[in-house]
């Protein structure tokens, strides 16, 4: 039987941004433990505004297909994920 060795050179990458956002995150995890309620009504609200951004975009790509059932069906698509997110945001 034979064994294959198989060399690595791992490289780490160290920055003073990474261990920055390092540090960001850490507080904000914090900051979110010490006041889940702001934390939920903050992701609830980040999450309706990606909803609108991706009706939005939805919307534009729906204009961009070719034929007419593509087109409807990403066009109905898009609408629902932007009246979700306005729903979503505008009640948290």
């Amino acid at each position: 039987m034979r064994v294959i060795e198989f060399e690595t050179d791992e490289q780490v990458v160290s920055s003073g941004w990474t261990t920055a956002i390092a540090i960001l995150v850490i507080v904000l995890g914090i900051i979110a433990i010490a006041f889940p309620f702001f934390a939920s009504v903050a992701s609830t609200l980040l999450f309706g505004w990606i909803f609108i951004f991706a009706g939005i975009t939805q919307i534009v790509y729906a204009f961009q297909s070719r034929g007419t059932g593509r087109v409807i069906g990403k066009l109905i698509l898009g609408l629902l994920y932007f009246l979700s997110g306005i729903l979503v945001v505008v009640n948290p």
